[in-house]
């Protein structure tokens, strides 16, 4: 009897997985068996990971010149420049230059139209009025300059005729060009301070203006006498010392004495121009400091006036009209001057927490108020905007309590805008759109 072989087994093979060789054979490579999730680095990862040790190795260098930055920005000089530069400084400045270059010839011809007589009569006083208008302007008046001495001295002789009809409309318009220059110097140093529009009168500001382009021009004149006491002064020192008029420290002695009335003059008159004229309210203290700067950046300023000048006319483009475009240049440098120097005034009074604005103190309590009013008036249209909305997308079941909300949203409102003053109503935001 023969051997019967398994169930199932009909060639007599052993028992066991069917097709294992075969199932051994088409086994897929050992890789196939990892996670298919497993991909490769992005070229963004692959770019981390090489440059993660450049990123510590240049962390602490970027950290200090981080903190250094931030150590010079808040030095108070940074702080005033970035102060000029916020409140448009440059574009102030142009205007101030645009107006001083008309309003400069429209001051000399009526300074010598009134007191030209006393002024050519006698030769110091001219010779030293021509020497300031010079180191106010340089290149002004001069054999070389824009007018001439002789021109000076024209006006001077025929001022009798600003008694005639034409006469007086024309010193009119030149004194009305004068008055331009005041008026939007009065703007500019406004603007770096920080103040809103001036709302008083119109004749009101041109009279102030017109009042303080008259103090200027008794500066000038006042000027003019203490030159020629210095100029006197200092002679009558340097022979009582034995020194020879053309010395060294016999012309070091009136430069000096040249530069000190210069830098009382620019300290009188940018202390006129904060304090007078801009209408800001501030103690005595808080305005010598930045008018003592800027009186000492004019009158460097003024020394190396001449280097300026050279250097703008030496562009043989501007040939035909170098000195027009020096003079624009030089008020243009001194507009920076002197609204830097009104930075320096606003910052410090911000630091002290003290307002520039000519204000009680019952008054900034009362625009405190109105502000917070305005901000729940605007507060509350937010929220009838949002019910409003709610109200248009709602179905039919949300419709009532949405319709609700609005309604008390509506009387928030009505009460919060009963509740305003008149002072926050005026400075109301308006509707929400």
């Amino acid at each position: 009897m023969s051997e019967r072989t398994p169930a199932g087994d009909r060639h007599g093979r052993r028992p066991g997985p069917p097709e294992e060789s075969g199932r051994e054979a088409s086994a897929p490579p050992a890789a196939s068996s990892e996670d298919p999730l497993d991909l490769e680095p992005s070229a963004r990862e692959r770019f981390d990971a090489l440059s993660q040790p450049i990123r510590h190795r240049f962390e602490e260098p970027i950290t200090r010149v981080s903190t250094l930055t931030q150590k010079t920005m808040a030095l108070f000089p940074v702080r005033v420049w970035r102060h000029f530069l916020a409140r448009n400084g440059f574009i102030l400045s142009a205007g101030m230059s645009y107006q001083a270059l008309f309003a400069i010839f429209a001051a000399v011809y009526v300074v010598f139209a009134v007191a030209g007589i006393w002024l050519t009569g006698n030769e110091e006083a001219l010779n030293a009025f021509i020497a300031l208008l010079n180191s106010f302007a340089p290149g002004l008046v001069g054999d070389d300059g824009i007018i001439s001495t002789d021109d000076l001295v024209t006006i001077a002789t025929t001022s009798t005729s600003l008694f005639g009809w034409t006469g007086a409309v024309a010193l009119a318009g030149l004194i009305w060009t004068a008055i331009g220059w005041i008026t939007y110097s009065r703007i500019a140093v406004r603007s770096i301070f920080g103040l809103p529009k001036d709302t008083r009168a119109y004749a009101l500001l041109k009279t102030r203006d017109f009042v303080v382009g008259l103090a200027f021009g008794t500066i000038l004149i006042i000027a003019t006498i203490l030159t020629v006491a210095t100029t006197s002064f200092f002679g009558w020192l340097a022979t009582l010392l034995g020194l020879a008029d053309e010395s060294i420290w016999s012309n070091l002695m009136l430069q000096a004495g040249s530069v000190l009335v210069i830098f009382v003059i620019d300290t009188l008159a940018l202390a006129t121009l904060f304090r007078f004229l801009s209408g800001a309210a501030m103690p005595w203290r808080r305005m010598w400091i930045g008018s003592l700067l800027g009186s000492a950046a004019l009158s460097v300023l003024q020394l190396l006036g001449g280097y300026v000048i050279t250097g703008a006319g030496n562009n043989p483009l501007l040939a035909t009209f170098a000195v027009f475009i020096a003079l624009l240049l030089w008020f243009r440098l001194t507009g920076i001057v002197i609204l830097v120097a009104a930075s320096w005034i606003a910052v410090e009074a911000f630091d002290a927490h003290e307002s520039l604005r000519l204000v009680t103190p019952e008054q900034l309590v009362e625009e405190e108020r109105a502000r917070e009013q305005r901000a729940l008036v605007t507060a509350a249209r937010v929220r009838v905007r949002d019910a409003e909305q709610e109200l248009a997308e709602a179905n039919w079941l949300e419709r009532i309590p949405a319709r609700r909300r609005l309604t008390r949203a509506q009387e928030a409102l009505a009460r919060a805008e009963a509740e305003l003053t008149p002072l926050a109503a005026q400075g109301d935001v308006g509707g929400l759109p």
